[in-house]
């Protein structure tokens, strides 16, 4: 497909998206999603972010496609808004590395002291040992959902991040952790 072809089928599908056509926004992320998590990536620096990113920017493509006006080309707003989104997840990032109301420590090491209590130590220790390997944001998603029984729904709310974020986060994060325990 040549670039003006690509683009112009871009356009097309855009305008589909502004009449609801869910596949219309499967089209779309099928010939854009590689490229734009790309550009994301090189902003945020972190595969795992700009995926979560990438995300929020097709939700956000649904929710929005009617405020794209047909000025310009559907892909430059499609690329804006990934931008955006990126440099306003780093900002988010930035503010709340600055925030000490972060319990997730504190319900981390209840959890690694509970299980020390246990018989089976040796067992529950690798669990904990695995955990602190984990980034924050899904070590505090899981420990609050397994230990603190948070819905998914409440945990979104509660680290003010979109849903599908959550669940990515929970969902990467228990990967990681069944690989540190085959390890």
């Amino acid at each position: 497909m040549t670039d003006n072809n690509w683009s112009t089928e871009v356009d097309a599908l855009l305008y589909q998206i502004q009449s609801q056509d869910k596949l219309a926004l499967k089209k779309l992320y099928d010939l854009t999603a590689q490229k734009l998590l790309g550009l994301i990536i090189r902003i945020v620096n972190d595969r795992h972010e700009a995926e979560d990113i990438l995300q929020e920017v097709f939700v956000k493509i649904w929710q929005q496609s009617n405020h794209y006006s047909g000025s310009g080309s559907a892909w430059g707003w499609v690329c804006v808004m990934s931008r955006n989104s990126a440099i306003d997840r780093l900002r988010r990032l930035k503010n709340r590395a600055h925030e000490s109301t972060d319990e997730a420590p504190e319900l981390l090491n209840q959890l690694l002291e509970d299980i020390s209590h246990e018989d089976s130590f040796t067992q529950n220790h690798w669990i904990g040992r695995c955990l602190e390997t984990l980034k924050p944001q899904p070590r505090q998603a899981i420990v609050l959902s397994y230990v603190n029984g948070y819905s998914h729904g409440e945990l979104s709310e509660k680290m003010a991040v979109p849903l599908g974020t959550v669940k990515a986060w929970i969902r990467r994060g228990l990967q990681e952790l069944k690989q540190c325990l085959v390890a």
